[in-house]
């Protein structure tokens, strides 16, 4: 028989693999994650070409990089989590935009979605850390 305590400390674990989806546009993301009680919280204050990398004017963006798939970063917090969602806008098969490719709980560095393992570019699921 399980104790209150493990159950309840079982209740109150957030479910990370399943606040988002494989290439969904990070406004759609944005806004459930909000509407569920996610803030932006960027963990750097992104320059205006971060911006235009990015192409959108969401408050969570803290950074983009200017090589490979252009992957931007959008932290978002809800205590006593932190969340950083990865996207990017080159993303064959998809329409232009940015589109969610992984996410991670950064409290204790598990990830989902998509990784990229080595320096070839393919987008291959997370494994577990």
């Amino acid at each position: 028989m399980l104790s209150p305590l493990v159950l309840l400390a079982g209740a109150g674990r957030l479910e990370f693999s399943s606040l988002l989806r494989v290439g969904e546009p990070i406004g759609t993301a944005d806004q459930r994650l909000q509407a569920s009680g996610w803030r932006p919280s960027p963990q750097r204050q992104p320059d205006d070409l971060d911006r235009q990398r990015a192409g959108n004017r969401l408050a969570s963006l803290s950074a983009c990089s200017g090589a490979g798939l252009g992957y931007c970063r959008y932290d978002y917090s809800q205590a006593p989590y932190s969340l950083s969602v990865i996207t990017t806008n080159d993303w064959p098969g998809y329409d232009p935009g940015a589109r969610v490719v992984r996410w991670s709980d950064e409290t204790d560095g598990r990830l989902w979605g998509l990784c990229q393992p080595d320096g070839a570019g393919q987008l291959v699921p997370c494994q577990p850390r």
